[in-house]
């Protein structure tokens, strides 16, 4: 007889057992559910000293650094640990960045830190290093010289250069400038960049701390709970992607008008922002890439003559660039324009610069459609809008 009575109290044991296991995974399923989808908020006022300076940064605050989106799964919730030092403020996120602190110091004094990463990076260290110099006033240097008068750290993701500039240039405030420590590791694949930039004793007085920091990031450990605020990755694989996004929506940083006939699809890799294609009735095509890249990128000579290279032209010396570009206005922006025609292709680019960003919107296709759309294509550069503060 009591056979019956114990098999009943397994049975209720089990299904409570059961019921408790619903319970928790319910609850943490909603946790993640309410995870803020958008890491992109409007900064406290003056939260970003260097907003107006290349390598400067809008965002969300957050306890914990943000995941690198384009190598986010859409099952999991990547994301970094650091150990930054305790007088390091928290600071505002941008699209590219993982980590935003702001150090202040004594009358006015601040140094903004970042920690940014780009697939297939794009220069190597020499040029990375050097973009930093021209952000400062300084001259480019060589492999040599870089190499003497750098040093380089262990970090978790490979060795990283060190290099540290002081400068000046026109526009820049002693108090929140002239003085760069960065530290660069880079892959085939990739680079991962730890910036400090600010006032020049701060920055000196700071460097040790920076660069204990910039050791310390690393991925947390598999199966970790995300600290309170991170944010989930952004990233859609593509067999769950729309067919084709909202025109000119995206993710609100910047809005734009499409002309007639003009077809917005999804951007065809991790580095674009947006693809625009256009399309006639005889079948010709071209493509409008909109892309976004931290600093000048090489600068307006560089980025010609890569895109006069892809038209198979000659390349040209800084006093041969000036008479091809032109200028205009997209409200308060000023975007510059080229048009260059090749043998086989045409190619229409305009770029801007928007805080730490430099903004591409490149059309290539055959010349003659390239030319018959060139109206509206200086029609949607000067309808661009950037909502996103500087």
């Amino acid at each position: 007889m009591k056979c019956p009575y114990f098999c009943l109290g397994c049975l209720i044991i089990l299904s409570a057992a059961a019921c408790k296991q619903d319970r928790e995974i319910k609850a943490y399923y909603r946790v993640s559910r309410e995870t803020p989808q958008n890491p992109e908020v409007q900064p406290s006022p003056g939260a970003d000293p260097h907003a107006a300076m290349p390598g400067g940064a809008t965002g969300d605050p957050h306890a914990g650094l943000a995941p690198d989106p384009s190598a986010a799964g859409a099952n999991s919730v990547p994301h970094f640990t650091d150990n930054p030092p305790v007088r390091w403020k928290k600071q505002a996120l941008s699209t590219m960045r993982l980590a935003s602190y702001l150090i202040g110091g004594e009358d006015g004094a601040v140094a903004d830190v970042s920690f940014t990463t780009l697939r297939r990076a794009s220069g190597g260290l020499l040029a990375n290093a050097n973009r930093w110099r021209e952000q400062l006033g300084q001259p480019a240097m060589d492999d040599a010289a870089l190499k003497q008068s750098s040093q380089t750290i262990n970090t978790f993701f490979g060795e990283g250069l060190v290099v540290d500039i002081e400068g000046s240039g026109p526009g820049l405030d002693a108090a929140k400038d002239g003085h760069i420590v960065g530290v660069i590791a880079q892959t085939d694949n990739e680079a991962w960049f730890f910036k400090m930039r600010g006032n020049v004793a701060l920055v000196a007085a700071a460097k040790d701390d920076f660069l204990k920091w910039a050791a310390s990031v690393k991925p947390a450990e598999p199966g970790a709970v995300p600290p309170p605020g991170a944010v989930p990755p952004t990233a859609v694989p593509p067999a769950a992607a729309p067919a084709v996004p909202p025109a000119a929506a995206l993710d609100g940083s910047v809005t734009w008008q499409l002309p007639d006939g003009w077809k917005q699809a999804p951007a065809a890799d991790s580095m674009r922002y947006a693809t625009i294609n256009i399309s006639t009735a005889d079948g010709a095509t071209a493509e409008l890439a909109v892309s976004h890249f931290p600093g000048d990128v090489g600068g307006d000579l560089e980025n010609v003559n890569r895109w006069r290279q892809q038209a198979s032209l000659e390349k040209v010396d800084a006093t041969g660039l000036a008479p091809l570009i032109t200028k205009l206005s997209a409200g308060p922006h000023t975007i510059s324009l080229i048009d260059i025609t090749g043998p086989k292709l045409r190619l229409a680019a305009g770029w801007t610069r928007h805080g730490p960003d430099t903004w591409f919107f490149k059309l290539t296709g055959p010349d003659a459609l390239v030319g018959a759309e060139k109206a509206r294509f200086t029609a949607f550069l000067e309808s661009i809008r950037f909502n996103q503060p500087e």
